[in-house]
């Protein structure tokens, strides 16, 4: 049967309908829209084109307004959506050259400042851009292939482009949004770190819409991006060529075959690290590109001073704070529809997989303080052996000088090897401990005695942490044992001294302390005001070059340090600890102190910390980069207690965050969060004994409105019982939140997403095409998470992304139209 269409883009439109293989509409319903859309669809000069109903691809017109927005869409020109970047990772998008010569064309397209980014005039006055951003994304009809029962709100594409617009509150909510992802993504970029390729992408585009405005339509730049994404496709491996296990390393800590040393001097300024080349040296042409990117990427402490100031600002904005808390709670109320309408297909896509269930799924635990990885009942076992087989060796020196014995220790004591039990180690946090930090720490001190912390808990000891290196070894084996769990340990680096990075490094590769499923972060606690006030340390710039030029030589002159150069190719991260709730009573600001000149013996805040953190580290990743080694990111506790203003600071600095709990009382913040697809590491265990009880605990809710979260230990010697905490941790979650096993998967393959494993192990953990956006990069037989959880999650963030995007281009669209008034006005004048 033959009916007539529009013009040949309609043509065209049938001819891929392929792209949606829903049940398109009988003839009867075709019928039943009225004459109206029969006269429409005819060629300009008139003339009938004749088409065969069932490839006519109208499947999605369900009601009047999805018939306004199709009939719009042929009209939609500069903002149609962009297409997907199938091959950049979702939240470990780095810098590259295709990318630098991209973001250079923007900056270069963009109007001056008065005047902000405009947007173009829409094509037609009834034209809006939601329904181009909307009804163009190559990417959404592919998700589409996927069926489940999607919740679709009628009416809301004419309430976007009629009643959004025209809010000057949502306007203004979206343009700070848009803001606040623009500053986040610099941050990210300038340190080498991660940022979302979706959020990249419509940020990208209705930058460039405007841009094309005043310079044209910015062909070459979607032409430079396609081919760059091209590439990245084309390049991804065979999925045969990724087993599930990835094979593993020959002798990882080896100190053979080194690199050569780069020609490098380093010093401190204003208390961030800087490197050059040394003199009458030629430097070779990696290390050239490192010092101009290091040098172009810097963010200077004004410069942080003020964007902070600016998000401060913007999460205390009325209007944005109730846009923000309407959307989240939108997307809240969604997916308790969709988990009703879709939980037994989700199983039943689960249940078709075989071999794999959520107990031989890759699931890291990305928050777990290495001292205290083992369970109460391991530690007492390892005393209890350690104290029978080594009782007479010399293993700790007192205060005086004397050199004791295990046997020595316990003696002075009056405790013997069968007089040990768990209660005595006393290590168990309890109801004692919430909202008492003070007294959680000294759970870290077995039987309370700090000497058998540092004799069983310590790596820079009289033994030379050879007691703890077995231990580690222990745990390390368990995980090995358990195969599908995954372990990133945190070590301590005080910086008390430049000895400690070597110190640790010679640990590790003396006692052979390594797995392939154990990766390492760095924790700096900040306590520089303790070792300032014991005069172990001068000022605050002594403590930052303690910190990061010994990471920095090593990394330039790996034959001076071969430890520590083996050591690094399995650090992924640091991290910034200590108690949160302290009160700051100094704030960081242009008339703080530079570190050279903070000698006071109080404590900097932590925004301090954490900025000279992140610009060190960001100092250190050029110089990585130029390497060929992995950045190393920051990856702080933040949110756990304390001001919110921690969250501000982390959201511009850190690739990731462990807790977030205060997340729940700042909705503008969340939902920056939710569309930056911030990892979190969350530990409701820990934060029970702590400062939140777990039926209070944010996590179910951050997970139902998307934000990336995952489960976490901490501290498994403070809050776990058995031999395998994470999976203790999930369990407990499980039966208190009621989650699905898709839940489970979900928050175990976020863990492996944000993770500091290479991408070549991801690749075989997650499947060779992980870094795809939404389903597409899924493998369900390694993942276990089905494609229709993960097409759910994608279409949200993309709807949000673009209702934002969207109005943030009216409202820049609105200013050009204004200005040109203006000047039309001047002109006449």
């Amino acid at each position: 049967k033959s009916y007539t269409i529009d013009s040949p883009m309609e043509l065209e439109e049938a001819d891929s309908a392929a792209l949606d293989n829903d049940s398109t509409l009988e003839l009867q319903q075709l019928q039943s829209l009225g004459s109206e859309i029969m006269h429409k669809y005819a060629n300009s000069d008139g003339s009938k084109i004749d088409f065969n109903i069932g490839k006519f691809p109208i499947q999605k017109i369900e009601s009047e307004q999805h018939k306004i927005m199709h009939d719009r869409a042929a009209g939609v020109g500069p903002l149609e959506a962009p297409e997907a970047a199938p091959a950049v990772d979702a939240h470990s998008m780095k810098s590259s050259a295709v990318e630098d010569a991209v973001a250079a064309e923007i900056a270069a397209a963009k109007l001056t400042a008065s005047v902000g980014a405009p947007t173009p005039e829409p094509v037609a006055a009834t034209s809006a851009p939601m329904a181009g951003w909307a009804a163009h994304d190559p990417t959404g009809r592919q998700i589409r292939k996927i069926p489940f029962q999607r919740v679709q709100i009628s009416g809301d594409v004419d309430c976007h482009m009629q009643g959004v617009f025209s809010d000057e509150d949502v306007g203004s909510a979206c343009e700070c949004l848009m803001v606040a992802m623009r500053l986040r993504r610099r941050y990210m970029l300038s340190a080498n770190q991660g940022f979302c390729s979706t959020a990249a992408r419509y940020m990208d585009r209705a930058t460039t819409a405007a841009a094309s405005a005043a310079h044209g339509d910015g062909a070459d730049y979607w032409e430079k991006l396609q081919q760059h994404q091209q590439h990245q496709q084309h390049s991804a491996d065979n999925q045969d060529s990724h087993p599930y296990d990835h094979p593993p390393e020959t002798d990882p800590l080896s100190t053979a075959n080194l690199p050569p040393t780069l020609p490098i001097k380093f010093a401190m300024v204003d208390g961030v690290a800087t490197f050059q080349v040394a003199d009458g040296q030629s430097p070779p042409a990696e290390l050239t590109a490192a010092l101009e990117a290091a040098s172009a990427a810097s963010v200077s402490r004004d410069t942080f001073l003020r964007d902070h100031n600016t998000m401060v600002a913007l999460i205390s904005n009325g209007p944005l704070k109730s846009f923000t808390f309407r959307r989240l709670t939108y997307l809240q109320s969604k997916y308790q529809l969709h988990s009703l309408l879709n939980e037994f297909r989700e199983s039943a896509e689960q249940k078709s997989v075989p071999h794999r269930d959520f107990y031989n799924i890759r699931k890291v635990d990305n928050h777990i303080h290495g001292s205290s990885a083992m369970n109460q009942k391991h530690l007492l076992r390892f005393i209890k052996r350690s104290l029978k087989s080594h009782s007479d060796r010399k293993v700790y020196v007192d205060r005086s000088g004397r050199q004791m014995s295990l046997a020595e220790i316990f003696e002075e004591m009056k405790i013997t090897a069968y007089d040990l039990n768990i209660d005595m180690l006393d290590v168990h946090a309890d109801r004692n401990t919430f909202q008492r930090f003070d007294k959680f720490n000294s759970k870290y001190n077995p039987l309370g005695q700090n000497h058998l912390r540092e004799v069983f808990l310590k790596t820079d000891n009289y033994i030379q942490g050879e007691f703890f290196a077995d231990i580690i070894k222990e745990v390390m084996n368990e995980i090995n044992e358990s195969k599908y769990q995954q372990a990133e340990l945190r070590l301590s680096i005080y910086g008390r001294s430049r000895s400690e990075w070597d110190n640790l490094a010679k640990w590790a590769v003396k006692h052979k302390v390594y797995s392939e499923n154990v990766r390492w972060l760095i924790q700096i606690p900040r306590l520089f005001d303790v070792y300032n006030s014991k005069r172990q340390l001068a000022n605050f710039e002594e403590f930052l070059a303690n910190l990061f030029l010994p990471m920095m030589e090593a990394t330039a002159d790996p034959e001076g340090h071969p430890e520590l150069f083996a050591f690094l190719k399995y650090v992924v991260a640091l991290d910034s600890v200590d108690d949160e709730s302290k009160p700051e009573t100094l704030a960081f600001d242009a008339a703080s102190p530079m570190p050279g000149d903070w000698t006071d013996a109080t404590n900097p805040p932590y925004m301090y910390y954490l900025y000279y953190m992140y610009a060190n580290l960001a100092t250190l990743n050029h110089l990585r980069k130029a390497r060929g080694l992995q950045p190393i990111t920051l990856r702080p506790h933040c949110g756990e207690a304390g001001p919110v203003h921690h969250l501000v600071t982390a959201f511009l600095l850190a690739d990731n965050i462990s807790h977030g709990l205060l997340l729940r009382k700042a909705p503008a913040l969340q939902y920056l969060y939710y569309l930056c697809q911030i990892p979190m590491a969350m530990s409701p265990l820990s934060n029970n004994s702590l400062f939140l009880s777990y039926n209070r605990s944010p996590l179910p809710e951050f997970l139902a409105k998307g934000l990336r979260v995952t489960l976490s230990t901490d501290d498994p010697l403070m809050f776990h019982f058995t031999r395998e905490p994470l999976m203790e941790e999930y369990s407990i979650a499980a039966q208190v939140w009621k989650l699905t096993n898709t839940d489970m998967c979900e928050l175990a393959r976020n863990s492996v997403l944000m993770s500091g494993f290479s991408h070549e192990v991801k690749q075989h953990w997650l499947g060779p095409a992980y870094q795809r956006e939404g389903p597409l990069g899924n493998d369900i037989k390694r993942t276990n998470v089905p494609n229709v959880r993960l097409a759910y999650r994608y279409e949200n963030l993309i709807g949000e992304l673009s209702l934002v995007a969207g109005a943030y281009a009216h409202v820049r669209q609105q200013l050009l139209h204004r200005s040109r008034s203006q000047s039309t006005a001047q002109q006449h004048q």
